[in-house]
């Protein structure tokens, strides 16, 4: 996604050209081999760059990554960030297996299931990704109290799946209080919900916003629950290999939340769109709660997601704490 590495390559290129002097090319067989290239700062000392490949799809979680880049602060940290967003999932999940990505924005669930297929992949933070249970306008629903024997429309065995047990449990319900649906996409569970074919909806953004201007009730997100299972990851070989870089990318990153935090979201709206898909329409409209800088989900939190997926088959009950965690803090 980020192509202004080059741009800078080729314009010290020219400059070294003009004034006389020669630099062995820093394109050769063993640069490429360690994903790191070398630029020249203003004292013409050489940095050395080094590149972080990572997979995400549009969502706010993704805000302060862009705004790293936007900000310069990919540059402040001799970061070169290499970001690929994927319209789905399982597109992400084949370029991870395929080894294309460092790191990646996903989820608990999410990561159960990569250790359960032998990828190994450790969770580095925590994101601010957030789902909103919603009533569709013409329901009737006011409160989550409400909701027991109505449908709702989820993709199963995911973080949806998981949130909303969790929200149920929270309200005193079994998962079978209310009728799931299985609808894989979230633009066809936002227009059956739109539509009033569904009673309920678990969105994220931008659809939750959405929903809400066009009527839908809001019966109180995740977070609210203090429900937070969206998280930043990187494999184990990224790990090995670029550990500090790793770290320099999330100083990056929290310094990225404490201007949002501190910003008002018309000064950066561009940065929210690109990010997470608003619709132009939205301009203007768009409101950001505060982000939290980065830590790890709570062992509670990982713990509770592996007994969940393993109930469902999909890693090990066996699976730990520390087996799917790397602190990038020490």
């Amino acid at each position: 996604m980020k192509k202004s590495s080059k741009v800078i390559a080729l314009l010290l290129a020219m400059v070294f050209l003009i004034t006389g002097c020669t630099k062995k090319n820093d394109t050769n067989t063993s640069d490429l081999k360690d994903n790191v290239e070398s630029t020249q700062t203003p004292d013409s000392e050489s940095v050395e760059k080094t590149v972080l490949r990572l997979g995400m799809i549009a969502s706010t979680d993704a805000i302060p990554f862009v705004l790293i880049e936007k900000n310069g602060l990919d540059d402040k940290y001799n970061l070169d960030l290499q970001f690929e967003v994927f319209k789905s999932a399982k597109d992400r999940d084949a370029a991870l297996q395929a080894g294309e990505l460092d790191g990646f924005l996903a989820d608990l669930i999410a990561v159960c299931i990569y250790q359960n297929a032998n990828l190994d992949v450790k969770i580095t933070g925590s994101t601010d990704g957030d789902f909103v249970l919603l009533a569709s306008k013409n329901s009737g629903i006011t409160d989550v109290s409400q909701i027991k024997g109505k449908s709702i429309s989820i993709s199963e065995n995911t973080l949806i799946d998981y949130t909303l047990d969790k929200i149920l449990e929270s309200n005193n319900l079994e998962s079978d209080d209310v009728k799931k649906e299985i609808v894989d996409r979230i633009p066809d569970r936002f227009e059956l919900l739109r539509n009033d074919k569904i009673d309920l909806g678990l969105m994220p953004e931008p659809f939750a916003s959405l929903a809400l201007e066009d009527g839908a009730i809001n019966l109180g997100s995740a977070s609210e629950y203090g429900l937070y299972p969206a998280i930043s990851a990187f494999t184990q070989t990224a790990i090995d290999e670029k550990a500090d870089a790793i770290r320099d990318l999330y100083k990056a990153y929290n310094e990225a939340v404490d201007y949002m935090n501190n910003t008002d979201v018309s000064e950066y709206e561009d940065a929210v769109i690109e990010a997470a898909g608003y619709p132009e329409e939205m301009s203007g409209k768009i409101e950001l709660p505060k982000f939290r800088t980065n830590e790890l989900p709570s062992k509670e939190g990982i713990e509770a997601a592996i007994a969940w997926a393993s109930e469902k088959g999909l890693c090990s009950s066996s699976l730990t704490y520390d087996q799917v965690v790397f602190d990038v803090s020490e």
